[in-house]
């Protein structure tokens, strides 16, 4: 049996990594940026109710006018410190090779466990049943059946955001595996036969579902502890989210939610740091992230339930 000869000839050549494609990671993407200047506090709200109600009347000279109150409320935001750390040995950062570069290697992974968190929480509190009121279903016949209708599916539930809110819906939010039925559903394939001869993409899904962008979820992990056995699976489950988001934070106009960022502390509240511990010998990379995804207006948000089979 031959023997390995050299560290660096064998390591240099080979390596096993599990590194994610960053555009899997899109919950970041899906509720507007609100950078703020504290890691809590207020900000205010709109009674639905006063803005939607039919109350002006004619006025008869020398009367009052009809009015009402100021109608705003407050609600709050909390900015929490996720973390994630590698230390990484003197052993290894002052023998590897250059192109194995240890560290650059450790940051890589602490920021995919951030992006990982992230995804998790998003699809966790916003991505299920039960998270935008009533305001939900299941398409019958599901998509993955060829006399689905998907297109009247989505005008229906946008319809019920503009009657609720007199909005319609900007964005949706799909999981990759719907995305991979209606794709090439028949009623899609029809749509575009006259029009298009290339493939159908997200974007060009967002055009004939009259929505300004389509967002597909495709992050995976395993859920199970390390060391345990693994339980690789998609983050999001196979759910459609169609919502109303403003593009930049807006104090009139309403949002389905807003990603709230600590401005103290990096970039858009995320940021790596790396140091060095003198026990045990080792350098340390730490990624630090500081926002909250919240949930603002209910009723700006859809759930198509489980769409495919």
């Amino acid at each position: 049996m031959s023997m390995i000869q050299g560290y660096s000839d064998t390591l240099t050549k080979v390596g096993v990594k599990y590194i994610q494609d960053p555009a899997n990671f899109l919950a970041s993407k899906i509720f507007p940026s609100c950078p703020v200047i504290t890691l809590s506090g207020t900000f205010p709200t709109y009674d639905k109710e006063y803005w939607m109600k039919n109350e002006a009347q004619i006025r008869t000279p020398g009367t009052i006018s009809e009015g009402g109150q100021h109608a705003r409320g407050f609600d709050s935001y909390k900015c929490e410190n996720v973390a994630y750390h590698e230390d990484v040995p003197d052993e290894y950062s002052s023998n590897d090779p250059v192109v194995l570069n240890s560290v650059r290697a450790a940051t890589r992974r602490v920021t995919q466990k951030i992006a990982i968190y992230d995804e998790v929480d998003f699809c966790a509190n916003f991505f299920v049943t039960g998270k935008w009121g009533t305001a939900e279903s299941t398409p019958d016949p599901l998509w993955s059946a060829a006399d689905s209708f998907p297109l009247e599916d989505v005008d229906a539930a946008k319809r019920i955001i503009k009657i609720a809110t007199s909005y319609m819906p900007n964005k949706m939010v799909m999981a990759e595996a719907v995305y991979d039925i209606v794709k090439r559903h028949p009623q899609i394939k029809d749509q575009i036969k006259y029009t298009s001869s290339a493939n159908v993409t997200p974007e060009l899904l967002a055009r004939l579902f009259e929505i300004e962008s389509l967002v597909i979820m495709g992050a995976v992990y395993d859920s199970a502890r390390f060391g345990a056995t693994a339980v690789q699976q998609y983050v999001a489950a196979d759910n459609v989210l169609l919502l109303h988001t403003t593009n930049s934070p807006s104090l009139e106009e309403p949002s389905a939610g807003y990603n709230f960022t600590w401005n103290g502390f990096g970039t858009n509240g995320y940021g790596a740091r790396k140091l060095y511990l003198e026990e045990p010998m080792a350098t340390r990379v730490e990624v630090h992230s500081y926002h909250q995804f919240k949930q603002v207006a209910a009723d700006l948000g859809y759930m198509l339930l489980q769409p495919i089979a």
